[in-house]
Parts: structure tokens; sequence; C-alpha cells
């Protein structure tokens, strides 16, 4: 009788632990904590920064790279619906050893379109641009407020509203 009291009460205090809740969390300093009550309150999230066209200064003109006079920069009006043909210079952030620079670069030279080359590799304010803009591969490629990360011909095309 004893044994059989005793194996019920076993059994009463291990079915009491198995219902219980953890809460596993890592904290700010990387630790991992857990614990059967929930974790503290969230401190206040980290707000992200985000950018837009006017928080960049406008891109140095083809003359300006070459060593000419830059003339004034001029603000546009909004931009127009989408049919409107986009009549400023191309900028491109590129390297030398890069085969779909090489690509975008012959592709924009034949077709004689405006554009700004930038070697990030050997212009160091052109890097420093090019980390701004959130660059991680080359060719970045903007056409005004629009960019494009590597190189397709129909996109550029459509970003320049020939399409």
């Amino acid at each position: 009788m004893k044994l059989s009291i005793s194996v019920l009460l076993m059994i009463l205090l291990v079915a009491g632990s198995c219902g219980a809740e953890m809460y596993r969390w890592v904290g700010d300093d990387g630790s991992v904590t857990f614990k059967d009550t929930p974790p503290p309150a969230a401190k206040k999230r980290k707000k992200t920064k985000v950018y837009s066209d006017a928080d960049f200064a406008p891109a140095p003109s083809p003359a300006a790279a070459t060593g000419a006079a830059r003339p004034a920069p001029q603000r546009s009006a909004p931009a127009a619906p989408q049919s409107k043909r986009f009549t400023g210079t191309i900028e491109m952030y590129v390297t030398d050893w890069c085969p779909t620079c090489k690509m975008a670069k012959q592709y924009i030279a034949a077709k004689n379109y405006p554009v700004a080359i930038y070697d990030i590799e050997k212009d160091q304010s052109a890097n420093a641009r090019f980390r701004e803009l959130g660059g991680h591969g080359v060719p970045l490629i903007l056409v005004g407020s629009k960019r494009m990360s590597g190189f397709s011909a129909q996109l550029l095309e459509q970003y320049l509203g020939n399409e």
C-alpha cells in the first residue's frame, strides 16, 4: 500500500512539472536565457534610416569627371508619368575586372547615352558614394532615382523610358 501511494505521488509530481512552459530569448549581449517566466519587455527598437533622393548630392557631370568646369545643378520638376523619357546622365559604379561592367559600358556607348562612369577601386569618393547608396556588387547603375544592381539592357531601356 505504501508503495502504491508513493508511486502515485511521484506520478503527480512528474505530471505537474511537464505542463510548465519554458521561454527562451537572446539578450542584447548575445547570451541565451531559458526561464519559466516570459522575457522582460523589450527596450525601444532601433530605428532604420530610410534615404530619399534628396539625401544625396547630385552626381558630377561627365565634364566634371574630366576636369572641365561644372555647370550649376538644376532641379527639375517632379517626374511625369512613365512615358516621359529620361534626359539626364546615367551613373555607373564599376571596376576594371568586372565582365558585366564591360558589357554595360559597351551597350551604353553603342547607344550614345550620356554616362558618368566611376571606378570604385580607383576613386575613393566614388567608393564612398557607392557605399552610401548601399552598393554591394558592381555594376551599380543609376538612372535618375531608379537603380539597377547588375545589368539588364531591357530594364535600362525601361528606366530610360524607351520601352
